[in-house]
């Protein structure tokens, strides 16, 4: 009995010691500073269980002070810029109180690094949905900001790389559309082909940068309805790509037409990207 009775306590203590310590709370994601404007600043919070990363921000103009958070849409890394959109603005804090002003419902946030500015931009979308415009200036970026922001730009639309099965994949099929050739010349024209769109792929990364790069700069000035007029130039830049792609028929044959049309796309994404 009297042991019995040991059994029985000792079992209650460690009843009593996992009702104290309770479930193992997971550690909350940890922010990333993106940028420090005097008094405001901007951070990142990564996405919890696929939702959505959060940008954090404490805007803090004229005596006024606003702090909101804002889901992000998406992300882009130009050459010269960082641009982020977000949506669903919630302010947390606003000084001094203003209850009847209304958050934007979206913002393009742009950061110019040559320039260290920090610009937020909005269109009113109608109703009671404000247009918004702040410039900030003096600012220093944090180190780690691109590799935060990098984590959300969407993955490549084709695998980077000639590892051997992409070879032997896309690369060998447009090979042998083009042309028959033994297996061995076949297998070494797809490896060189794959090496030659590394290239392309390299220049559109390029065009891309430089397209975000003129959307964020054209922001400093506009205001209201121009606000979303910046983001035309990245449907005329692709408009232009089609025109330069067509202008020209290929002359070539074979396994070496499909050289010279990496080429010919390269010549136009620099083209492009260089065009003010």
């Amino acid at each position: 009995m009297r042991h019995a009775k040991r059994r029985w306590v000792r079992a209650a203590v460690i009843a009593a010691a996992a009702i104290s310590i309770g479930p193992v709370a997971r550690a909350a994601p940890t922010a990333t500073p993106l940028a420090k404007c005097g008094d405001s600043a901007i951070e990142l919070v990564p996405g919890v269980n696929g939702g959505p990363a959060t940008l954090h921000a404490v805007i803090a103009t004229a005596g006024e002070r606003w702090g909101f958070t804002a889901n992000v849409g998406l992300s882009r890394l130009g050459a010269r810029t960082r641009t982020l959109t977000v949506e669903d603005v919630r302010t947390v804090e606003r000084k001094p109180p203003r209850a009847r002003d209304v958050a934007p419902s979206a913002l393009f946030v742009d950061l110019l690094l040559d320039d260290r500015k920090l610009i937020l931009r909005h269109a009113s979308e109608g109703g009671a949905d404000p247009d918004y415009a702040v410039d900030l200036d003096r600012c220093s970026f944090a180190r780690d900001g691109d590799a935060a922001l990098a984590t959300l730009v969407p993955p490549p639309a084709e695998p980077v790389g000639c590892a051997p099965e992409t070879v032997r994949g896309g690369y060998r099929t447009q090979v042998d559309r083009a042309a028959r050739l033994a297996a061995a010349d076949a297998a070494r024209e797809a490896q060189a082909l794959c090496e030659d769109h590394q290239k392309t792929i390299e220049a559109r990364d390029r065009l891309e940068q430089a397209i975000a790069d003129r959307a964020a700069r054209d922001r400093v000035a506009a205001r209201g309805a121009a606000v979303m007029k910046t983001e035309d130039a990245r449907m005329k830049a692709w408009n232009r790509i089609d025109a330069c792609l067509g202008a020209e028929p290929s002359k070539a044959h074979g396994v070496a037409a499909l050289h010279e049309a990496e080429v010919r796309t390269r010549a136009c994404f620099a083209r492009i990207a260089t065009r003010p």
